[in-house]
Protein backbone atom coordinates (compact mmCIF):
# COMPACT_ATOMS: atom_id res chain seq x y z
CA UNK A 1 0.00 0.00 0.00
CA UNK A 2 1.42 3.41 -1.02
CA UNK A 3 2.15 5.91 1.73
CA UNK A 4 0.11 9.11 1.74
CA UNK A 5 2.56 11.85 0.70
CA UNK A 6 0.86 14.28 3.07
CA UNK A 7 1.86 12.45 6.25
CA UNK A 8 5.19 11.87 7.97
CA UNK A 9 5.78 8.31 9.13
CA UNK A 10 8.61 7.15 11.39
CA UNK A 11 8.83 3.46 12.40
CA UNK A 12 5.23 2.97 11.32
CA UNK A 13 3.88 5.81 13.48
CA UNK A 14 2.17 8.84 12.00
CA UNK A 15 3.81 11.85 13.64
CA UNK A 16 2.14 14.78 11.87
CA UNK A 17 0.18 15.33 8.68
CA UNK A 18 2.13 17.58 6.32
CA UNK A 19 -1.00 19.43 5.33
CA UNK A 20 -1.62 20.33 8.98
CA UNK A 21 1.93 21.61 9.31
CA UNK A 22 1.51 23.74 6.20
CA UNK A 23 -1.76 25.14 7.52
CA UNK A 24 -0.13 26.05 10.83
CA UNK A 25 2.70 27.85 9.01
CA UNK A 26 0.22 29.79 6.89
CA UNK A 27 -1.84 30.83 9.91
CA UNK A 28 1.26 31.95 11.79
CA UNK A 29 2.42 33.91 8.74
CA UNK A 30 -0.92 35.74 8.52
CA UNK A 31 -0.85 36.52 12.25
CA UNK A 32 2.70 37.82 11.88
CA UNK A 33 1.62 40.13 9.06
CA UNK A 34 -1.32 41.35 11.15
CA UNK A 35 1.09 42.16 13.97
CA UNK A 36 3.38 44.01 11.57
CA UNK A 37 0.43 45.98 10.26
CA UNK A 38 -0.38 47.16 13.76
CA UNK A 39 3.12 48.60 14.23
CA UNK A 40 3.65 49.76 10.63
CA UNK A 41 4.01 53.39 11.71
CA UNK A 42 7.18 52.59 13.61
CA UNK A 43 8.50 49.46 11.88
CA UNK A 44 8.68 48.64 8.17
CA UNK A 45 9.49 45.11 7.02
CA UNK A 46 10.68 44.40 3.50
CA UNK A 47 10.98 40.96 1.88
CA UNK A 48 13.90 40.63 -0.52
CA UNK A 49 14.00 37.51 -2.69
CA UNK A 50 17.23 36.94 -4.62
CA UNK A 51 17.44 34.98 -7.88
CA UNK A 52 19.46 32.28 -6.15
CA UNK A 53 19.00 29.73 -8.95
CA UNK A 54 21.21 31.72 -11.36
CA UNK A 55 24.87 32.41 -10.65
CA UNK A 56 24.94 35.94 -12.03
CA UNK A 57 21.76 36.99 -10.24
CA UNK A 58 22.98 35.57 -6.94
CA UNK A 59 26.15 37.62 -7.37
CA UNK A 60 24.76 40.95 -8.54
CA UNK A 61 21.19 41.34 -7.29
CA UNK A 62 22.23 41.83 -3.64
CA UNK A 63 25.25 43.87 -4.75
CA UNK A 64 23.22 46.29 -6.84
CA UNK A 65 20.43 46.56 -4.28
CA UNK A 66 22.78 47.38 -1.42
CA UNK A 67 24.51 49.97 -3.59
CA UNK A 68 21.25 51.89 -4.06
CA UNK A 69 20.75 54.79 -1.69
CA UNK A 70 17.11 53.88 -1.12
CA UNK A 71 18.18 50.42 0.06
CA UNK A 72 19.88 51.74 3.18
CA UNK A 73 18.21 50.37 6.24
CA UNK A 74 16.86 52.85 8.78
CA UNK A 75 16.51 52.38 12.52
CA UNK A 76 12.90 51.29 12.13
CA UNK A 77 13.26 49.04 9.11
CA UNK A 78 13.77 45.28 8.92
CA UNK A 79 14.84 43.50 5.74
CA UNK A 80 14.20 39.76 5.46
CA UNK A 81 16.33 38.19 2.72
CA UNK A 82 15.66 34.88 0.98
CA UNK A 83 18.74 33.25 -0.57
CA UNK A 84 16.97 29.99 -1.36
CA UNK A 85 17.40 26.64 0.28
CA UNK A 86 20.64 24.72 0.21
CA UNK A 87 19.56 22.35 -2.55
CA UNK A 88 18.64 24.94 -5.18
CA UNK A 89 21.32 27.59 -4.66
CA UNK A 90 23.44 27.83 -7.77
CA UNK A 91 26.56 28.43 -5.66
CA UNK A 92 26.34 27.61 -1.97
CA UNK A 93 29.63 29.28 -1.10
CA UNK A 94 28.43 32.57 -2.58
CA UNK A 95 25.04 32.23 -0.88
CA UNK A 96 26.79 31.72 2.45
CA UNK A 97 28.91 34.82 1.84
CA UNK A 98 25.76 36.86 1.33
CA UNK A 99 24.13 35.25 4.38
CA UNK A 100 26.96 36.73 6.42
CA UNK A 101 26.32 40.16 4.95
CA UNK A 102 22.49 40.45 4.97
CA UNK A 103 19.68 39.39 7.28
CA UNK A 104 19.00 36.02 5.63
CA UNK A 105 16.09 33.94 6.92
CA UNK A 106 15.00 30.41 5.92
CA UNK A 107 13.39 30.35 2.49
CA UNK A 108 10.27 28.61 3.84
CA UNK A 109 9.66 31.55 6.18
CA UNK A 110 9.84 34.05 3.34
CA UNK A 111 7.70 31.80 1.16
CA UNK A 112 5.01 31.66 3.85
CA UNK A 113 5.03 35.45 4.27
CA UNK A 114 4.85 36.01 0.51
CA UNK A 115 1.93 33.58 0.14
CA UNK A 116 0.11 35.19 3.05
CA UNK A 117 0.64 38.62 1.50
CA UNK A 118 -0.66 37.39 -1.84
CA UNK A 119 -3.76 36.06 -0.08
CA UNK A 120 -4.29 39.26 1.90
CA UNK A 121 -2.73 42.10 -0.17
CA UNK A 122 -3.43 44.79 2.45
CA UNK A 123 -1.13 42.93 4.84
CA UNK A 124 1.67 42.28 2.33
CA UNK A 125 5.20 43.43 3.05
CA UNK A 126 7.01 45.61 0.56
CA UNK A 127 9.03 43.53 -1.96
CA UNK A 128 11.67 45.71 -3.66
CA UNK A 129 12.45 44.81 -7.26
CA UNK A 130 15.98 43.50 -7.75
CA UNK A 131 18.10 43.98 -10.84
CA UNK A 132 21.57 42.95 -11.98
CA UNK A 133 21.89 46.14 -14.06
CA UNK A 134 21.38 48.96 -11.61
CA UNK A 135 20.06 51.55 -11.68
CA UNK A 136 21.99 54.61 -10.51
CA UNK A 137 25.47 53.35 -11.50
CA UNK A 138 25.89 51.55 -8.19
CA UNK A 139 28.95 49.55 -9.24
CA UNK A 140 30.78 52.76 -10.15
CA UNK A 141 29.83 54.60 -6.96
CA UNK A 142 30.46 51.99 -4.27
CA UNK A 143 33.02 49.48 -3.08
CA UNK A 144 32.25 45.74 -3.22
CA UNK A 145 29.86 44.49 -0.55
CA UNK A 146 31.76 41.21 -0.25
CA UNK A 147 35.43 40.49 0.32
CA UNK A 148 37.63 37.47 0.90
CA UNK A 149 39.00 36.77 4.37
CA UNK A 150 42.77 36.27 4.82
CA UNK A 151 42.06 32.56 5.28
CA UNK A 152 40.11 32.45 2.00
CA UNK A 153 42.90 34.27 0.18
CA UNK A 154 45.45 31.80 1.52
CA UNK A 155 43.26 28.86 0.52
CA UNK A 156 42.51 30.35 -2.88
CA UNK A 157 46.19 30.94 -3.58
CA UNK A 158 47.04 27.39 -2.58
CA UNK A 159 44.32 25.97 -4.81
CA UNK A 160 45.42 28.14 -7.74
CA UNK A 161 48.94 26.79 -7.39
CA UNK A 162 47.49 23.27 -7.46
CA UNK A 163 45.93 24.21 -10.82
CA UNK A 164 49.31 25.36 -12.10
CA UNK A 165 48.46 29.06 -11.75
CA UNK A 166 50.85 31.46 -10.01
CA UNK A 167 48.59 33.71 -7.88
CA UNK A 168 51.29 36.41 -7.76
CA UNK A 169 51.11 36.87 -11.55
CA UNK A 170 48.20 38.25 -13.62
CA UNK A 171 45.48 35.79 -14.55
CA UNK A 172 42.36 36.36 -16.63
CA UNK A 173 39.03 34.57 -16.99
CA UNK A 174 37.72 33.36 -20.33
CA UNK A 175 33.94 32.95 -20.04
CA UNK A 176 32.06 31.57 -23.04
CA UNK A 177 28.36 30.72 -22.91
CA UNK A 178 27.12 27.54 -24.58
CA UNK A 179 24.02 25.38 -24.33
CA UNK A 180 25.58 22.43 -22.51
CA UNK A 181 25.13 23.73 -18.95
CA UNK A 182 21.33 23.83 -19.03
CA UNK A 183 21.17 20.66 -21.10
CA UNK A 184 23.11 18.92 -18.32
CA UNK A 185 20.37 20.01 -15.90
CA UNK A 186 17.67 18.62 -18.16
CA UNK A 187 16.59 22.02 -19.51
CA UNK A 188 16.53 22.31 -23.29
CA UNK A 189 17.00 25.85 -24.55
CA UNK A 190 14.72 27.30 -27.20
CA UNK A 191 16.09 28.14 -30.68
CA UNK A 192 16.54 31.81 -29.81
CA UNK A 193 19.39 30.99 -27.45
CA UNK A 194 21.57 30.35 -30.49
CA UNK A 195 21.88 34.16 -30.59
CA UNK A 196 23.50 34.07 -27.13
CA UNK A 197 25.55 30.87 -27.22
CA UNK A 198 29.03 30.78 -28.72
CA UNK A 199 31.53 28.20 -29.95
CA UNK A 200 34.48 27.89 -27.57
CA UNK A 201 36.79 27.09 -30.48
CA UNK A 202 36.32 30.69 -31.66
CA UNK A 203 38.22 31.81 -28.55
CA UNK A 204 41.30 29.61 -28.80
CA UNK A 205 43.22 32.29 -30.64
CA UNK A 206 42.30 34.77 -27.92
CA UNK A 207 43.49 32.43 -25.16
CA UNK A 208 46.83 31.91 -26.89
CA UNK A 209 47.27 35.62 -27.63
CA UNK A 210 46.66 36.57 -23.99
CA UNK A 211 48.93 33.79 -22.73
CA UNK A 212 51.70 34.88 -25.08
CA UNK A 213 51.28 38.42 -23.71
CA UNK A 214 52.06 37.29 -20.18
CA UNK A 215 48.60 36.50 -18.79
CA UNK A 216 47.61 33.18 -17.30
CA UNK A 217 44.25 32.24 -18.83
CA UNK A 218 41.58 30.22 -17.02
CA UNK A 219 38.60 29.08 -19.04
CA UNK A 220 35.64 29.25 -16.63
CA UNK A 221 32.47 27.16 -16.59
CA UNK A 222 30.32 24.70 -14.71
CA UNK A 223 32.01 21.56 -15.99
CA UNK A 224 29.47 20.48 -18.58
CA UNK A 225 30.85 22.61 -21.41
CA UNK A 226 32.76 21.37 -24.43
CA UNK A 227 36.49 21.11 -23.84
CA UNK A 228 38.57 24.09 -24.89
CA UNK A 229 40.73 21.69 -26.87
CA UNK A 230 43.92 23.68 -26.46
CA UNK A 231 47.28 22.66 -25.05
CA UNK A 232 49.31 25.69 -24.01
CA UNK A 233 51.37 26.18 -20.83
CA UNK A 234 49.62 29.49 -20.13
CA UNK A 235 46.05 28.28 -20.64
CA UNK A 236 44.05 26.22 -18.13
CA UNK A 237 40.66 24.67 -18.94
CA UNK A 238 39.49 25.16 -15.36
CA UNK A 239 35.87 24.35 -16.27
CA UNK A 240 36.87 20.75 -16.93
CA UNK A 241 39.31 20.40 -14.03
CA UNK A 242 38.64 17.88 -11.22
CA UNK A 243 39.87 20.62 -8.85
CA UNK A 244 37.00 22.93 -9.80
CA UNK A 245 34.84 23.97 -6.80
CA UNK A 246 32.12 26.44 -5.89
CA UNK A 247 34.66 28.37 -3.83
CA UNK A 248 37.13 28.62 -6.70
CA UNK A 249 34.37 29.59 -9.12
CA UNK A 250 33.87 32.72 -7.03
CA UNK A 251 37.47 33.27 -5.93
CA UNK A 252 38.96 33.19 -9.43
CA UNK A 253 36.27 35.47 -10.89
CA UNK A 254 36.58 37.81 -7.90
CA UNK A 255 40.36 38.16 -8.01
CA UNK A 256 41.24 37.97 -11.72
CA UNK A 257 42.98 40.84 -13.49
CA UNK A 258 40.11 41.00 -15.96
CA UNK A 259 37.72 38.76 -17.87
CA UNK A 260 36.77 38.20 -21.49
CA UNK A 261 33.15 37.08 -21.61
CA UNK A 262 30.08 36.50 -23.75
CA UNK A 263 27.70 37.71 -21.03
CA UNK A 264 26.91 34.82 -18.72
CA UNK A 265 26.98 33.96 -14.98
CA UNK A 266 30.64 34.16 -13.89
CA UNK A 267 31.22 37.61 -15.39
CA UNK A 268 28.62 39.00 -12.96
CA UNK A 269 30.83 37.75 -10.13
CA UNK A 270 33.71 39.69 -11.68
CA UNK A 271 31.62 42.87 -11.66
CA UNK A 272 30.45 42.28 -8.08
CA UNK A 273 34.10 42.26 -7.00
CA UNK A 274 34.83 45.22 -9.33
CA UNK A 275 36.93 43.28 -11.84
CA UNK A 276 36.75 44.72 -15.38
CA UNK A 277 35.15 42.66 -18.15
CA UNK A 278 35.33 42.81 -21.94
CA UNK A 279 32.03 41.60 -23.40
CA UNK A 280 32.41 40.09 -26.87
CA UNK A 281 29.69 40.44 -29.52
CA UNK A 282 26.84 41.78 -27.37
CA UNK A 283 23.45 40.84 -28.82
CA UNK A 284 20.88 41.21 -26.03
CA UNK A 285 21.36 44.89 -25.24
CA UNK A 286 18.44 45.00 -22.79
CA UNK A 287 20.43 42.76 -20.43
CA UNK A 288 23.80 44.49 -20.79
CA UNK A 289 25.67 46.44 -18.10
CA UNK A 290 25.61 49.88 -19.68
CA UNK A 291 25.71 51.55 -16.26
CA UNK A 292 29.25 50.63 -15.22
CA UNK A 293 32.66 51.69 -16.48
CA UNK A 294 33.89 48.18 -15.63
CA UNK A 295 32.09 46.86 -18.73
CA UNK A 296 33.80 47.28 -22.11
CA UNK A 297 32.13 45.83 -25.15
CA UNK A 298 31.64 45.41 -28.84
CA UNK A 299 28.34 44.62 -30.53
CA UNK A 300 27.73 41.70 -32.81
CA UNK A 301 26.74 42.90 -36.26
CA UNK A 302 22.95 43.19 -36.02
CA UNK A 303 21.02 42.88 -39.27
CA UNK A 304 17.38 43.38 -40.19
CA UNK A 305 16.33 42.06 -43.59
CA UNK A 306 19.99 41.45 -44.34
CA UNK A 307 21.03 45.07 -43.72
CA UNK A 308 23.44 45.87 -40.90
CA UNK A 309 22.36 48.34 -38.25
CA UNK A 310 24.36 51.29 -36.95
CA UNK A 311 24.53 52.29 -33.29
CA UNK A 312 21.86 54.95 -33.72
CA UNK A 313 19.57 52.56 -35.60
CA UNK A 314 19.93 49.91 -32.88
CA UNK A 315 19.04 52.18 -29.95
CA UNK A 316 16.02 53.53 -31.83
CA UNK A 317 14.78 50.08 -32.83
CA UNK A 318 12.83 47.53 -30.81
CA UNK A 319 15.79 45.15 -31.13
CA UNK A 320 17.48 47.09 -28.33
CA UNK A 321 14.78 46.17 -25.81
CA UNK A 322 14.24 42.52 -26.72
CA UNK A 323 14.60 40.19 -23.71
CA UNK A 324 13.26 36.83 -24.87
CA UNK A 325 15.91 35.33 -27.20
CA UNK A 326 13.15 33.88 -29.38
CA UNK A 327 11.99 37.42 -30.12
CA UNK A 328 15.08 37.88 -32.28
CA UNK A 329 13.72 35.17 -34.55
CA UNK A 330 10.20 36.61 -34.49
CA UNK A 331 11.51 40.03 -35.53
CA UNK A 332 13.65 38.67 -38.35
CA UNK A 333 16.93 39.63 -36.71
CA UNK A 334 20.15 37.97 -37.85
CA UNK A 335 23.67 38.46 -36.51
CA UNK A 336 27.27 38.12 -37.60
CA UNK A 337 29.91 37.42 -34.99
CA UNK A 338 33.51 38.56 -34.88
CA UNK A 339 36.17 36.28 -36.30
CA UNK A 340 38.68 34.55 -33.99
CA UNK A 341 41.36 37.01 -35.11
CA UNK A 342 39.11 40.01 -34.40
CA UNK A 343 38.22 38.70 -30.94
CA UNK A 344 41.91 38.17 -30.12
CA UNK A 345 42.77 41.68 -31.31
CA UNK A 346 40.03 43.25 -29.20
CA UNK A 347 41.04 41.19 -26.14
CA UNK A 348 44.63 42.41 -26.43
CA UNK A 349 43.40 45.99 -26.82
CA UNK A 350 41.35 45.55 -23.65
CA UNK A 351 44.40 44.17 -21.83
CA UNK A 352 46.17 47.44 -22.67
CA UNK A 353 43.15 49.39 -21.42
CA UNK A 354 43.29 47.52 -18.09
CA UNK A 355 47.01 48.24 -17.78
CA UNK A 356 46.26 51.95 -18.28
CA UNK A 357 43.70 52.01 -15.47
CA UNK A 358 40.65 51.66 -17.76
CA UNK A 359 41.52 54.74 -19.79
CA UNK A 360 40.34 54.96 -23.39
CA UNK A 361 43.29 55.58 -25.75
CA UNK A 362 43.36 59.27 -26.66
CA UNK A 363 42.80 58.69 -30.37
CA UNK A 364 39.42 57.07 -29.65
CA UNK A 365 38.02 59.37 -26.96
CA UNK A 366 35.94 61.36 -29.45
CA UNK A 367 34.39 58.16 -30.82
CA UNK A 368 33.76 56.90 -27.28
CA UNK A 369 31.99 60.14 -26.39
CA UNK A 370 29.85 59.83 -29.51
CA UNK A 371 28.84 56.30 -28.46
CA UNK A 372 27.87 57.58 -25.02
CA UNK A 373 25.88 60.45 -26.52
CA UNK A 374 24.00 58.18 -28.94
CA UNK A 375 23.21 55.79 -26.09
CA UNK A 376 22.04 58.55 -23.76
CA UNK A 377 19.76 60.07 -26.38
CA UNK A 378 18.38 56.72 -27.51
CA UNK A 379 17.81 55.23 -24.07
CA UNK A 380 15.98 58.24 -22.70
CA UNK A 381 14.37 58.16 -19.27
CA UNK A 382 13.51 54.48 -19.64
CA UNK A 383 17.16 53.52 -20.07
CA UNK A 384 18.28 55.86 -17.31
CA UNK A 385 15.85 54.18 -14.91
CA UNK A 386 17.17 50.72 -15.82
CA UNK A 387 20.90 51.24 -16.29
CA UNK A 388 21.77 54.67 -14.91
CA UNK A 389 24.00 56.93 -16.97
CA UNK A 390 25.73 54.93 -19.74
CA UNK A 391 29.35 54.62 -18.64
CA UNK A 392 30.27 51.31 -20.31
CA UNK A 393 32.92 51.84 -22.98
CA UNK A 394 33.25 50.39 -26.46
CA UNK A 395 36.39 48.40 -27.23
CA UNK A 396 39.00 50.64 -28.89
CA UNK A 397 40.00 47.97 -31.43
CA UNK A 398 36.36 47.72 -32.52
CA UNK A 399 36.19 51.50 -32.87
CA UNK A 400 39.39 51.52 -34.92
CA UNK A 401 37.86 49.14 -37.46
CA UNK A 402 34.18 50.13 -37.39
CA UNK A 403 33.60 53.65 -36.03
CA UNK A 404 33.22 55.21 -39.48
CA UNK A 405 30.15 53.18 -40.42
CA UNK A 406 28.84 52.14 -37.00
CA UNK A 407 28.64 55.65 -35.55
CA UNK A 408 27.62 57.58 -38.65
CA UNK A 409 25.07 55.54 -40.61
Amino acid sequence: MDQDPDVIVVDGAILAPKRVARTVVRVVAVLFLVALRSVSRILTVRIIVVGFHRFGHLALEPEQFLARSESKQTRFQLDLWSLGNHSNQTNRYLANKWAGRVNAVPSWVVDALVRAGDRFPRLACDRPQLSIHGPANGLDRTAPQLSFTPEEVASGSEQLRALGIDPSLPYVCLIVRDSSHYLSLGHEESPGYSYLNCDISMFRETAVALANSGFQVLRMGAGSERELGLKHPGVMDYAKSPLRSEFLDVYIAGTCTFAVSTQTGPDAVCLAFRRPVFYVDVVRFSQFFFGTKLAWWNPATIMVNGKRMSMRQIVNHEVFWLEDPDDFIRHGISIERSSPAEIARMALAFADVVKSGLQMPAQYTADAEQVRRILREGLGDRGLAIFGEPTAMMNPAFLADNARWFLNE
